[in-house]
């Protein structure tokens, strides 16, 4: 949504009287809700999260442009950031978030028939984000040990037959135009999201709307990307954010893309067997090979952003 010089009133308008229209169980917003981090932001996002909240109950994370650099630079000197900062270092990289929007960095909702996890990746710049390429730094996230035990609890308190969904900022799949992967460590990540019976992962970052399936695990993965409600759209593609139903035996991704004037409307559409509905008791007491593991290696949905486009 990147409030600041990059949100759009218009279109965050049509998604407004969308949302009015569509009724739906669920609101999932996948980061990137300010442009710098400021304050006043994350105050217009707050007030714009309420006025959903009226219509639908809403589940939100952070993305890569709501974390403070200088707490993310912070973080990896360790013991000394706290003389730096009074606080731990990853206190302080998250404090505006927090303050604004929710003291929970991996959230969850279970509405009738799915539970959705939402899975911080926005790590700002840190070692696990780390890649060999330069563009990445500071943009790029990941999953690590601690926030997916956040997921696993989650899928454990969940009914049996609800879908499992999980919520991540960056998009695990490399997007057709940017070219690039928004995880570091997007192989392991998607197994162990597999593992625990995950059927659906929710995601954005790249600006660019996008629906894919993954065969990892047992019964393979729907990756939904988002695209975003902002001015900042990769060349020749519109904004746009998927709707997401699911019933006992199939899922659907609708893309809604902005057509001006007209606001958002009905472009594209994705539907998928869901495979395992039989079986999905089985996950209910499974644990996941976590993404740093050596044996691990080899429903509206608005977003956000993606840092490389300044």
């Amino acid at each position: 949504m990147h409030f600041g010089r990059a949100a759009v009133a218009t279109q965050l308008a049509s998604l407004r009287n969308c949302i009015t229209k569509l009724k739906p169980d669920a609101v999932a917003i996948s980061g990137d809700l300010t442009q710098r981090c400021t304050n006043s932001e994350f105050a217009r996002a707050r007030a714009y999260l309420d006025d959903i909240r009226k219509t639908a109950p809403v589940i939100v994370i952070p993305g890569n442009h709501d974390v403070r650099w200088m707490g993310a630079v912070a973080r990896n000197l360790g013991p000394f950031s706290k003389g730096l900062f009074g606080r731990s270092a990853h206190e302080f990289k998250y404090s505006r978030y927090v303050r604004h929007i929710y003291p929970e960095l991996n959230p969850d909702l279970e509405v009738p028939g799915a539970v959705i996890a939402g899975c911080n990746t926005a790590h700002g710049i840190s070692r696990g984000s780390l890649t060999r390429r330069l563009r990445d730094f500071g943009v790029i996230g990941h999953v690590n040990r601690r926030d997916l035990e956040k997921v696993e609890e989650a899928f454990s308190r969940a009914a049996p037959d609800a879908a499992r969904i999980v919520m991540i900022h960056h998009n695990p799949i490399r997007g057709e135009l940017s070219g690039r992967h928004g995880l570091a460590n997007t192989k392991q990540a998607l197994r162990a999201f597999a593992s625990l019976g995950a059927e659906l992962i929710l995601c954005g970052h790249d600006h660019q709307e996008a629906v894919h399936t993954v065969e990892e695990g047992d019964f393979g993965l729907v990756i939904s990307t988002a695209g975003t409600i902002s001015n900042r759209i990769r060349a020749g593609r519109p904004s746009s954010f998927n709707l997401v139903e699911i019933d006992e035996s199939v899922l659907r991704v609708a893309t809604y893309a902005w057509r001006n004037p007209g606001g958002f409307i009905p472009a594209k559409d994705h539907s998928f067997p869901r495979r395992h509905r039989s079986t999905a008791s089985r996950y209910a007491g499974h644990s996941a090979r976590h993404p740093d593991d050596p044996a691990s290696q080899g429903i509206i949905r608005p977003d956000r952003g993606s840092q490389e486009k300044g």
